[in-house]
């Protein structure tokens, strides 16, 4: 998705400070608010010296005092009755199933249509966005939510315009993400728009390694990643840079003064694989990650990881994992738990 620039009008010469909510309860997904709360907050201390915005961020639940999530976090919250005037508001996504913070929580909801009416800058996460649906202000609107509820969420509300193949929705003022995966990028954006464009590049590659870098187990025949040859190392982790642009090996070889015999004689010693099928292992295993985890179609993520040529990509996924990307997909989410509506 494209995301149109939304002009919020904040002042260079504002004192008063950026004010952020987040409305929490028990059973939200804690990383859904810590994650925005921290590239916020990273944005707002490396903010240029011209710019005197600052930030507030703040959390609140239906009595405040301490809340404790389903995960075992405690958090310290304001009470609801106390937010006043707030710039940006955060809907947290739901663990397991929305329904019953709908029943739990009314107060929340009362709070989201106050603010949407006001057209105040919106964020929700995940299944958070059945909240905002509640709200009854989003009817013709745009948005997203978590994969495993597009079903429920369709039948529940049909006059919202639900977008499954989108990680990212944007209806004037609300922001609708798919997953805790994809707030990063968002909360990005929001950054250059909230403090500054050179505030959002810094804070986007403070955060790229820790926000995107994904842990996969190692199998049988897997490209060795720990190993003492620091040459090779580099390699890979230039390779892995942008998988949709991998540098030739006589471009990798000369980044590092050494000649491509040299490299790829040292790099299939040390990673067990050459430069193309370790190049090419990486995009699978990105590949993977994106089918998993996003709602990218299969030409998208083919894309993703430099794989331009779908009917090629599909083919390569197939011949290194038994299935095509789209039994993959229904097969890795199939094994999810299965949502139980009664729940809670």
């Amino acid at each position: 998705m494209r995301i149109q620039p939304f002009i919020m009008h904040i002042s260079p010469l504002l004192a008063s400070p950026f004010r952020v909510a987040a409305l929490v309860h028990e059973h939200m997904l804690a990383s859904s608010v810590t994650l925005p709360m921290e590239i916020l907050t990273g944005a707002a201390q490396t903010k240029s010296q011209r710019s005197v915005q600052t930030l507030q961020f703040e959390c609140f639940s239906s009595s405040g005092g301490l809340l404790v999530t389903q995960s075992g976090l405690t958090i310290a919250t304001q009470p609801l009755d106390a937010i006043d005037h707030i710039d940006l508001m955060i809907i947290p996504a739901i663990w397991r199933h929305p329904g019953r913070v709908i029943r739990k929580h009314p107060d929340h909801i009362e709070r989201i249509s106050a603010h949407v009416a006001q057209g105040g800058l919106t964020v929700s996460v995940g299944s958070g966005t059945f909240l905002l649906a509640e709200t009854g202000t989003m009817a013709g609107r745009s948005v997203t939510t978590h994969w495993q509820w597009f079903d429920t969420f369709a039948a529940r509300y049909p006059a919202i315009q639900l977008e499954r193949q989108q990680l990212i929705t944007q209806s004037g003022p609300i922001y609708c993400v798919s997953s805790v995966n994809s707030v990063a990028d968002l909360m990005v954006y929001l950054c250059s728009e909230i403090f500054s464009m050179r505030a959002a590049r810094h804070i986007e590659n403070q955060f790229s390694p820790e926000i995107r870098q994904r842990f996969s187990p190692s199998t049988v025949g897997a490209p060795r990643e720990l190993h003492g040859d620091e040459l090779v190392a580099d390699a890979q982790i230039e390779i892995a840079k942008d998988l949709r642009g991998i540098p030739s090996v006589p471009d990798l070889a000369a980044r590092f003064g050494v000649s491509a015999r040299t490299l790829s004689r040292r790099f299939k010693m040390a990673a067990g694989l050459s430069i193309g099928d370790y190049a090419l292992r990486r995009r699978l295993d990105e590949a993977q990650s994106l089918l998993r985890r996003t709602n990218l179609s299969v030409t998208e993520v083919a894309f993703e990881v430099g794989l331009t040529d779908p009917s090629h990509f599909t083919r390569v996924f197939r011949k290194q994992l038994g299935l095509t990307p789209t039994r993959y997909r229904a097969a890795v989410r199939e094994k999810a738990f299965s949502p139980d509506p009664h729940s809670g």
